[in-house]
C-alpha cells in the first residue's frame, strides 16, 4: 500500500514538470504567424470558442494525473476517502514539483525580464534585496494560493471521481435477484 502513495507522488510530481512544457506549447500557439493573422478574421462566436478551449486545456489537463489515480485507489481499497487523499497528493506533488521547476528556471536558467534574480548575480550587494519580494510574490505566494486548491479541490475531485466511478461500476453488476424473486421461484413452479 506504501508504494502506492509514494507512485502517486511520484507521478505529480512528474506532472508538475510536464505541466510547464504544455504551458509552453499552449504560449508557441499565440507565436505562430498563420493562426496570427487568420484568427482576427475569424467570426467573433469562433474566436471565443478558441478562448475557451485553450482555458479549459489549460485547466483540465490537470484532470489527467488525478482521476486514474482517484479511480484506482477506489478499485484498491474501496474507499471514498482514500481516493480523494489520493488525488491530494498527486495534485500536491505536482505543485511542489511545478513551482520548484520555477525557482530553477527563475534562478539557474532566466526568465524574460526576470534575468537580475540568476544566481550568477549573486555577488552583487543588493542581489538578496532585490530577489527577495519577487521570489516571494512569484513563487511562495502562488504557491500558498495553490496548494490550497490543490487540497481542497483534489479532495472534492478525487472523491467525485471515485464516486461517479463506483456508480458505473454498481449500475453494470448484475443484481442479485431479491428474497420474493427467490421465494417465487421453486422446483415446483419451474416444472
Amino acid at each position: 500500500m506504501r508504494s502506492r502513495w509514494l507512485i502517486y507522488a511520484a507521478i505529480g510530481l512528474g506532472f508538475g514538470i510536464a505541466d510547464w512544457f504544455f504551458l509552453d506549447l499552449l504560449a508557441s500557439l499565440s507565436q505562430n504567424q498563420v493562426l496570427n493573422e487568420t484568427l482576427p478574421q475569424m467570426p467573433e462566436v469562433i474566436r471565443l470558442l478558441i478562448v475557451i478551449i485553450l482555458v479549459a486545456a489549460n485547466y483540465g489537463i490537470w484532470l489527467i494525473p488525478v482521476i486514474p489515480a482517484a479511480i484506482y485507489e477506489m478499485r484498491r481499497s474501496l474507499s471514498l476517502r482514500r481516493a480523494a487523499l489520493s488525488a491530494v497528493i498527486v495534485w500536491c506533488a505536482a505543485m511542489v514539483s511545478y513551482y520548484a521547476y520555477y525557482a530553477f528556471m527563475l534562478m539557474a536558467v532566466g526568465l524574460p525580464n526576470m534575468e537580475f534574480m540568476l544566481l550568477s548575480n549573486r555577488r552583487s550587494a543588493t542581489y538578496w534585496a532585490d530577489v527577495w519580494p519577487p521570489f516571494q510574490r512569484v513563487i511562495l505566494a502562488q504557491f500558498a494560493e495553490w496548494i490550497g486548491i490543490a487540497v481542497i479541490g483534489g479532495a472534492i475531485v478525487g472523491a467525485l471521481s471515485a464516486y461517479v466511478y463506483h456508480l458505473l461500476v454498481k449500475r453494470d453488476m448484475p443484481r442479485a435477484p431479491s428474497r420474493d424473486a427467490r421465494d417465487a421461484i421453486t422446483p415446483r413452479t419451474l416444472t
